[in-house]
């Protein structure tokens, strides 16, 4: 009989507060960063994907879309009812380019990101480049199928309950659209504020937001959150960052936008577009099948790098939007060796990318 009950009280414990970035051996990290690769012919079918952690780990990972896969595992306190979900668990999905919709551009701003937090212990943000994701919140349904074709990016980073009050404003900040949630009343405000965008105006905030955060076991962040701006100085993000930093920067963005930006070569810190990738054991590709938005320090004794929400592109620069940047030498290099073309300055960027390519036109998927 005693042992049935510790054994019962062991199983209500793990379930309850646990809420925390998994592993694919569903085994707690502290962070963790993805990088799915996109589908290319005879090599990969577009859901394997690259992983590191907190834990050193760095490994090449299949299916992506797995139920017992690091985002499966990850995601499992969100796949019940709401109705049966705990009273202390609480969730914020939120997309420019939600399942069914896009959210009204001139309002929410560019970003894609999940919010997972239980108020007595610890919660997840995830940051992505994803569109419709979560797809649903069932487990063998999460991941959207358009996802597969071009390379993205996620950044999982499990936090104490106090540091979602700086989650939260800097929701507000970049005008995330919420299109899924579940916010209790006894909740932080700044989470319950950015379920409330119905009411009133939009937020406006008259420059680049700064702000750190420090995960679960110590690890240092930090936040940016940029203006809508037409102004290239305010308007890219990722000059901001380069000028935060001091220090110029690798960028990988969608490059599949009309308007895509030169490097930009005309200040102290240069923001250097990249013209090829390759992670892990793929073999190479273009921008134009890489949806993800990252940049990584190329002064190797700054050690930053951000996994981030906009485009480098004019009509980007007039959307709210951010970035979540961690600073750890290990990361850097490898975003460095991902990195492998970065393009000249004044080199004129070239559209070359297949309209249909995510199976959306091109100003639908950014």
């Amino acid at each position: 009989m005693w042992s049935f009950w510790l054994v019962f009280g062991l199983l209500c414990w793990g379930s309850h507060g646990s809420v925390t970035c998994k592993n694919d051996r569903d085994a707690e990290v502290d962070w963790y960063i993805l990088y799915k690769i996109p589908k290319m012919a005879l090599s990969t079918t577009g859901t394997e994907y690259f992983y590191i952690d907190s834990s050193g780990m760095s490994e090449e990972l299949n299916n992506i879309n797995s139920p017992n896969g690091v985002l499966g595992n990850t995601l499992r306190p969100l796949f019940r009812p709401i109705r049966n979900m705990e009273e202390t668990f609480g969730f914020i999905s939120y997309s420019d380019q939600p399942p069914g919709c896009d959210a009204d551009p001139k309002r929410f701003g560019h970003s894609k990101g999940l919010v997972m937090v239980d108020r007595t212990s610890t919660g997840v943000w995830i940051l992505h480049s994803t569109p419709q994701f979560p797809f649903r919140r069932e487990q063998n349904n999460f991941w959207p199928t358009s996802g597969n074709q071009n390379a993205q990016t996620f950044i999982c980073v499990t936090f104490n309950y106090d540091q979602f009050t700086k989650i939260g404003t800097h929701l507000k900040y970049i005008n995330a659209f919420p299109f899924e949630h579940y916010i209790p009343n006894n909740f932080h405000e700044e989470l319950k504020n950015v379920v409330n965008w119905a009411e009133g105006s939009p937020y406006s905030p008259d420059k680049v937001e700064v702000s750190s955060l420090t995960s679960k076991k110590n690890q240092g962040f930090q936040i940016f959150a940029k203006q809508a701006n037409a102004n290239e100085d305010v308007g890219d993000l990722y000059l901001s960052i380069a000028n935060n930093f001091k220090s110029d920067v690798y960028a990988q963005t969608w490059r599949c936008k009309p308007d895509q930006s030169y490097s930009h070569c005309s200040s102290d810190f240069k923001v250097i577009n990249v013209e090829d990738l390759a992670v892990g054991n793929w073999r190479r590709w273009k921008p134009s099948k890489d949806h993800s938005k990252w940049c990584v320090a190329k002064d190797q004794n700054k050690h930053w790098t951000c996994i981030a929400d906009v485009n480098r592109a004019e009509s980007q620069f007039k959307r709210f939007g951010g970035a979540l940047c961690i600073h750890l030498e290990s990361v850097q290099h490898h975003f460095l060796t991902f990195a492998i073309h970065p393009q000249a300055c004044r080199k004129r960027p070239r559209l070359v990318c297949d309209p249909d390519s995510d199976g959306d036109n091109l100003q639908v998927i950014g």
